[in-house]
């Protein structure tokens, strides 16, 4: 793999020969892209490189390409498009929110950054910054995708509905727009209103393979098994690695009695990632079928596992829920006792423990509050909401240094987050690191220029008043 210059007065034909010569092997791209970039190395033939390298899946060498255009044009927002979306599909998130954190953003490095916070369990942040960026592009395809995701993942299904409708109105020859719509429909069970949206749509486009998908899966619903075949074997041709066509197609031959079938579509299924008990069940059923015993009972053992897991998490969100009613009304003990509930279903869900945290501070537990903000760190280190409220705790019993330890570790996830970087520069201030604690509202400040608690900060460290 070719490697960037760390400094930028390095000749750009020394980086084209070098990449040449010792990363062709590796990042081996087409002949005329090479030859662009050894006759003009701008920043678009760098991105071109990066984009056909992310197009063939070399996504470590789609991310050195990009970083050699923004060597060369630093401020292009489709050049850090592109790094974005390379670094996604590397699994590298952390770099994502710290390239983009603190970035003027347009839609599409909002988005990027929206699905890095989600990847890293940031769920709330996702959320915040998906719905601050509808209100600046109220029309955007991708930021109402994935602020319907992020609702319907968490059953939070009219608002995902309004949402999406939202979109359908607004766009009524969108095609996109109507697909986004289609697929909400589908996922909020509204299949009679979804059903002639589908048929529509695959009139419009009738070999894509998301269409045929959601057709299969109506016309399952809907009992029309043939039908449903026909559909879904058409998407699995069209796209062989969509696990969704996989799974509705293995259901449906298992109900038209093709055990052998449904057996390679499940397999097929989980191979790719399904984890749906439903599939483990089914798959028992075709297994005992073909006389696959040991198998069939192995697949029903997961199924009960499953099944037990969704069920607890059902359980958990009803409680959270409920929880949530209790805080509104002001019974704080109540809604505690709640999220104690959800957190001894989910024990390893970050959110409902910071829940508890929440409201044990409004209790005056605070022995209680710091255990549940330690908790929900515990089980997601990236949880820049619970790190901010424990280095508060610390900041407040002047344990500067654990304080720092989280506040860093806000900024460092979250580098668009001005309160943080002013709460940092307080710390530092009381360290007497007046430079630090300079440098860190500093940042406040190109964040928020008129933020008053930053302004009025800036003015004590000048004056050495931490």
């Amino acid at each position: 793999m070719f490697k960037l210059p760390m400094q930028s007065g390095i000749i750009l034909a020394a980086l084209v020969g070098a990449w040449s010569a010792a990363g062709a092997a590796e990042c081996s791209a087409p002949a005329v892209l090479q030859a662009r970039l050894q006759a003009h190395p701008s920043a678009d033939t760098y991105a071109a490189l990066g984009n056909w390298f992310r197009e063939n899946r070399q996504e470590n060498c789609a991310v050195d390409a990009f970083q050699a255009a923004l060597k060369l044009d630093p401020a292009s927002k489709k050049v850090l498009d592109g790094l974005a979306k390379s670094l996604i599909a590397a699994g590298d998130y952390e770099a994502v929110i710290h390239r983009l954190g603190a970035a003027d953003r347009d839609e599409n490095l909002t988005l990027d950054l929206a699905i890095a916070y989600r990847k890293t369990g940031m769920i709330e942040e996702s959320e915040q910054l998906l719905a601050a960026g509808l209100k600046i592009y109220p029309a955007s395809d991708g930021l109402t995708s994935a602020l319907v995701s992020l609702y319907a993942h968490g059953s939070q299904f009219q608002a995902a509905l309004a949402l999406a409708e939202k979109l359908a109105r607004l766009k009524p020859n969108d095609f996109e727009a109507q697909r986004i719509y289609l697929r909400t429909l589908v996922v909020t069970g509204n299949f009679d209103d979804a059903a002639p949206l589908g048929v529509k749509l695959l009139a419009l486009a009738p070999h894509d393979a998301d269409l045929l998908n959601l057709k299969g899966f109506l016309e399952r619903k809907a009992g029309d098994y043939g039908a449903a075949r026909k559909h879904l074997q058409e998407a699995v041709q069209v796209n062989p690695d969509d696990v969704n066509s996989r799974v509705n197609l293995g259901l449906v031959l298992a109900q038209l009695q093709d055990a052998a079938g449904a057996k390679e579509q499940l397999e097929k299924a989980l191979a790719l990632g399904a984890t749906e008990p439903q599939v483990h069940f089914e798959l028992s059923k075709a297994l005992r079928k073909l006389g696959e015993t040991a198998q069939a009972q192995e697949q029903m053992r997961l199924f009960q596992q499953g099944t037990k897991a969704e069920a607890d998490l059902s359980l958990a969100v009803l409680k959270s829920t409920q929880a949530e009613e209790a805080a509104k009304g002001g019974d704080f003990q109540k809604a505690a006792g709640l999220y104690r509930e959800a957190c001894s279903a989910e024990p390893d869900n970050a959110g409902f423990a910071y829940g508890l945290a929440v409201m044990l501070g409004n209790l005056g537990d605070h022995a209680g509050e710091r255990a549940a903000l330690e908790q929900a760190i515990k089980n997601n280190p990236n949880f820049a909401l619970a790190q901010y409220a424990l280095g508060y705790m610390e900041f407040q019993a002047n344990e500067n240094e654990a304080a720092e330890r989280q506040f860093r570790m806000v900024v460092k996830a979250t580098p668009g987050n001005a309160q943080a970087w002013i709460s940092l520069a307080a710390t530092l201030g009381r360290q007497s690191r007046i430079a630090e604690a300079q440098e860190a509202v500093a940042h406040a400040l190109q964040l928020e220029p008129n933020n008053p608690a930053a302004l009025h900060l800036s003015k004590d460290l000048a004056q050495n008043r931490p």
